[in-house]
């Protein structure tokens, strides 16, 4: 039975697994590099496949690869991608000569898109958006069965959407009121710094301790649950952002199904996803769609690898086939 190494290159955490032609086998995690040089991400990569997977060498058809873009994807390498330290590094290449096997690249939330039509709920539908909140803000789309890629590899980054023009907000590409300067697990923390220095609120610990300390994604959504009033004020910015991103896609590309996916999100849930549901229609001209999280949750975009390592995308094949 051929087999088919995957992996999915994310700012936080990189992850690698074995699929067959049906599902996902076994799969690990590591925290992907932030100091090095542009071998230093793929060498890793090199270096746990042969860990964890070398009994399987000989019986890998392909590779399939989603990574955290900008893309330069006919090169299939990461061109100054806002939210590592390493700006740029090589994926395609380095593969091929280490493993002799044909490999694909795409941008992840690309990847996930094709991984949820491939094997999750977008299977039956026609025209797909899939949004990730993770550490940045990313979406696939597929209209009329056909996998967007554009002329890099590069459609779709929604994350860069401007969704408040007046925003002294700063994302991590340098551009000012991006969806992802307000919803990306690292931006998160700005925006509380932000809206800290701006806001009086003594009676909140949060905003206390923003003033004082670091703080993270997951201390602002404990907080609100908890009932911290700051905490409420700076999920309501990320709400009122996500409103004006995803509106605007669904507008952009009529689909029948919005697939939501990303750490941020499905850890959040329980926050986000009723807000959204709610507030949406009166900002969208097309008919709504239906909005749903993940059913392949994080392994979307190994998924997704999976189906390029399985049936390329004939643009793909032309830009990255070596065999």
């Amino acid at each position: 039975m051929d087999l088919y190494l995957v992996v999915d290159i994310g700012a936080t955490y990189t992850r690698i697994g074995i699929g067959d032609e049906n599902k996902l086998l076994d799969k690990i995690r590591f925290q992907t590099p932030r100091v090095g040089d542009e071998y230093t991400i793929v060498n890793k990569i090199i270096d746990y496949s042969k860990r964890f997977y070398s009994k399987y060498f000989d019986r890998i058809k392909a590779i399939g690869v989603g990574t955290i873009g900008p893309l330069d994807v006919e090169k299939g390498r990461v061109i100054n991608t806002p939210n590592l330290p390493i700006r740029s590094f090589e994926i395609l290449d380095p593969l091929i000569e280490y493993f002799n096997k044909q490999v694909y690249v795409l941008n992840d939330a690309v990847a996930g898109v094709y991984g949820e039509k491939v094997f999750g709920i977008g299977r039956n539908y026609e025209n797909i958006v899939y949004v990730t909140l993770s550490t940045g803000v990313g979406g696939g789309v597929i209209v009329d069965n056909n996998l967007l890629i554009g002329k890099q590899g590069n459609a779709h980054e929604i994350g860069h959407i401007v969704v408040k023009y007046d925003s002294q907000l700063t994302c991590g590409c340098g551009g000012r009121g991006h969806w992802e300067a307000y919803a990306g697990g690292l931006n998160i923390p700005r925006l509380a710094k932000h809206l800290a220095e701006n806001t009086v609120l003594n009676n909140s610990s949060l905003w206390k301790r923003v003033l004082e300390n670091e703080i993270t994604s997951i201390d602002v959504f404990n907080y609100y649950r908890n009932g911290d009033l700051f905490a409420k004020q700076i999920v309501k910015e990320i709400i009122e952002a996500c409103i004006a991103g995803l509106a605007t896609t669904i507008n952009l590309y009529d689909p029948d199904i919005v697939i939501l996916s990303g750490s941020i999100f499905l850890n959040n849930i329980d926050v986000l996803y009723e807000p959204l549901i709610k507030n949406i229609d009166k900002h969208i001209v097309t008919s709504k769609p239906l909005i749903k999280p993940s059913s392949l949750g994080e392994d979307a975009v190994l998924y997704g690898a999976l189906a390029l390592a399985l049936n390329p995308p004939l643009k793909i094949i032309k830009l990255q086939k070596r065999f």
